[in-house]
């Protein structure tokens, strides 16, 4: 298994063709995307991809980044802007040794690029794990998406006949909770919560409700954990409904 390289609202056919072929280059060919501006298929993307072409065959377009990472159970979100983010932050090499670490433990690993035109958004980078920032010129920071897959795709291949790394997880070998089940957890946790006030005043309900996303998606849940956590809400709301009647 490899990395799936997941592009986030694409605009140009060229950037999803050059971003297969450097993929191809080093050893990549799961790639997904994520409502491409021009549509899918894209016929400037073909003819860019050049030999890369199979990668666009197999790739899979999606209407969200929920989506598109439900079934992952690890997500990294590529941005320079990292300051905001509690989440833990990686350069492109330590990034991938770590996706290593967890593929090999057969926990499917997700990177996610936003667009041209701004990158990624608040929200979608608060449903990753982790971050991976790329350090470039302080002066000239845009940097162009197939050139960002490009260097990520370079690091894994580094290291893709590398033995595995040695961290911490891998003391326990734990069933990981899938991005799915871990939104679903959220999306339950804030309907409870918006039930009894939380999300006030009206002005910060946004930024209360990141953070709750931020909160669990940092956290290294597994699907028993998140089981464990739908029981409580439940028994909690079932002891509301008993007080009321």
């Amino acid at each position: 298994m490899n990395p799936i390289f997941i592009l986030n609202r694409p605009q140009m056919g060229e950037n999803i063709g050059a971003t297969a072929r450097v993929m191809w280059n080093f050893g990549l060919d799961r790639l997904r995307l994520i409502s491409p501006r021009d549509g899918w298929p894209n016929q400037k993307a073909i003819t860019v991809s050049s030999g890369g072409g199979q990668v666009l065959d197999r790739c899979s377009v999606h209407s969200t980044v929920e989506q598109s990472i439900e079934d992952l159970k690890f997500v990294f979100a590529t941005t320079i802007r990292t300051r905001k983010y509690s989440k833990d932050i990686y350069k492109p090499d330590e990034g991938m040794r770590l996706a290593k670490d967890l593929i090999k433990k057969g926990k499917p690993v997700g990177i996610l690029f936003g667009s041209e035109r701004a990158g990624l958004e608040s929200k979608e980078i608060a449903v990753a794990n982790a971050i991976i920032s790329i350090p470039v010129n302080s002066k000239f920071k845009s940097l162009n998406l197939s050139h960002a897959a490009g260097l990520l795709a370079y690091e894994w291949f580094k290291i893709s006949k590398d033995k595995i790394i040695t961290t911490e997880s891998n003391k326990v070998n734990l069933d990981v909770a899938t991005q799915s089940e871990v939104t679903s957890l959220i999306n339950l946790l804030k309907t409870n919560l918006k039930k009894s006030g939380y999300f006030w005043p009206e002005d910060k309900s946004e930024s209360l409700s990141r953070n709750i996303e931020n909160l669990f998606h940092r956290l290294p849940l597994t699907s028993p954990d998140v089981r464990t956590f739908f029981g409580i809400l439940k028994a909690i709301e079932k002891n509301k409904n008993n007080l009321k009647s």
